[in-house]
């Protein structure tokens, strides 16, 4: 069904919908912090079932926040409604009653005080002292020593790959394969192969046997990253593989056993693709038998003092780079936004550490656009007698000059190496050779 289109299901009257109580917790007694979103719906896999066939697989999500109750529709068939009018995200008060369906819910709020016991700020490669790290840590110290099929869900950049690492090399199966399969960059005519493998002339150019993801994987773990970028068509034969716990390479008839945990993310919300059904339903229960959520780096950012200082610390030994920070450019970085998370924190710090002149990354350092001399920048005054350049051709002399300085700076400190200067500067390979033949800078990579 195409996204956007909508249908009513009513309920027989003979089933008459109950009105539900349903708490959520607040933050704790003198924290700024908002509660854990609940999920309610249809599905088992909801925090909160609600048996009615007018309520959505996963209908609503809900969490306490400083002015009420935060609530989000998830694209449900037949709305979320709050005193007759239908919310797609809105603030609610507390004790306030929504209509899911034909179902009732009054929500409310019940503040938790947080456990004074001490809890490990680390979990393998992970780091963070904040309060929501801490719970995800121990929620994941208990996972890694299960077998159960983990769903892992964050925004871009937040370090869904490396908790999955962690969960691996925290478990039995540690020192077995974890491998990676990215959903969202399958070839389209040889996805079922890079899965499940074939045999010699299983279609045309299979001129070698090939071993799929799952048998390479056998004894350890499949991280299935960008899971809901996987085609439609393949979904079933992956629940198939999932649940029979053997593949069965192309052009074969012999199904091979294996013992795979299976870990999975992705930037999408699954539940809403279920709904639309664009994601199978009994594929996400499989995959999600728990799930896990990482916070924005804007909800943790008293880590990211933490975080720079290990980014500094694993930079190679025999790199000419700075080791150290200064406060005031841990404050600008403290007030900054990070739409890239952890990844973009990692990349600003790397790359100032790799251009700044000393031995102490400083606050012009992590925006050294600003320092660079700008030659033929337009200069004005207050009397009146410049005269004021057209903005396009101003703006273009500056992002030029800009460019070919930082160029200069770039591939000195690189040595001309092109990739060491591409992967430092955040950039692709064939991007950077383009500019350094526009600013008519030779390299020898």
């Amino acid at each position: 069904m195409r996204e956007g289109s909508t249908r009513t299901i009513r309920r027989p009257r003979s089933a008459p919908a109950a009105v539900r109580a349903v708490v959520v917790a607040g933050a704790s007694r003198g924290s700024t912090a908002v509660g854990k979103k609940i999920t309610l719906g249809r599905s088992r896999l909801a925090d909160v079932t609600i048996a009615d066939f007018t309520v959505s697989e996963f209908h609503v999500e809900i969490a306490a926040s400083s002015d009420g109750i935060e609530v989000q529709d998830l694209d449900s068939w037949n709305g979320t409604h709050f005193e007759g009018a239908r919310i797609q995200r809105a603030v609610v008060p507390r004790g306030a009653t929504l209509s899911l369906g034909e179902s009732t819910v009054r929500v409310d709020v019940v503040t938790e005080e947080q456990p004074s016991s001490a809890v490990r700020d680390s979990f393998r490669s992970l780091l963070g002292k904040s309060t929501v790290m801490r719970e995800l840590f121990a929620l994941l110290e208990r996972l890694a020593a299960t077998d159960l099929s983990v769903f892992i869900e964050g925004p871009t950049g937040s370090g869904k790959e490396l908790v999955a690492r962690a969960l691996h090399d925290d478990s039995a199966r540690g020192p077995e394969p974890f491998v990676v399969l990215d959903c969202a960059a399958l070839p389209g005519n040889l996805a079922e192969s890079v899965l499940f493998g074939h045999t010699t002339g299983a279609f045309t150019g299979a001129v070698a046997p090939r071993v799929g993801v799952f048998e390479a994987a056998n004894g350890g773990t499949v991280f299935l990253d960008e899971v809901g970028d996987l085609p439609l068509d393949l979904q079933p034969k992956l629940l198939r593989v999932l649940e029979n716990r053997q593949v069965t390479r192309l052009g074969d008839d012999r199904p091979r056993p294996i013992s795979v945990r299976v870990l999975s993310a992705t930037w999408r919300d699954l539940r809403r693709m279920v709904n639309q059904g664009a994601f199978r339903d009994d594929l996400y229960y499989r995959l999600a038998q728990t799930r896990v959520v990482l916070p924005s780096l804007a909800e943790r950012r008293e880590d990211i003092e933490a975080l720079v200082a290990e980014v500094l610390r694993r930079l190679p030994r025999d790199a000419s780079c700075a080791r150290a920070i200064s406060r005031e450019a841990l404050a600008e970085l403290a007030k900054r936004d990070y739409p890239g998370n952890v990844r973009e924190l990692k990349n600003i710090v790397e790359r100032a550490a790799y251009m700044c002149d000393g031995p102490v990354v400083r606050p012009q350092d992590l925006a050294f656009e600003r320092m660079l001399e700008r030659r033929n920048e337009p200069r004005f005054d207050d009397s009146g007698e410049d005269e004021v350049p057209e903005f396009k051709g101003a703006k273009r002399t500056a992002v030029d000059d800009f460019e070919h300085d930082y160029l200069q700076r770039l591939m000195a400190r690189t040595d001309g190496n092109i990739a060491m200067a591409a992967a430092r500067a955040g950039i692709e390979r064939h991007y950077l050779r383009s500019l350094l033949k526009k600013h008519g800078l030779h390299t020898r990579g």
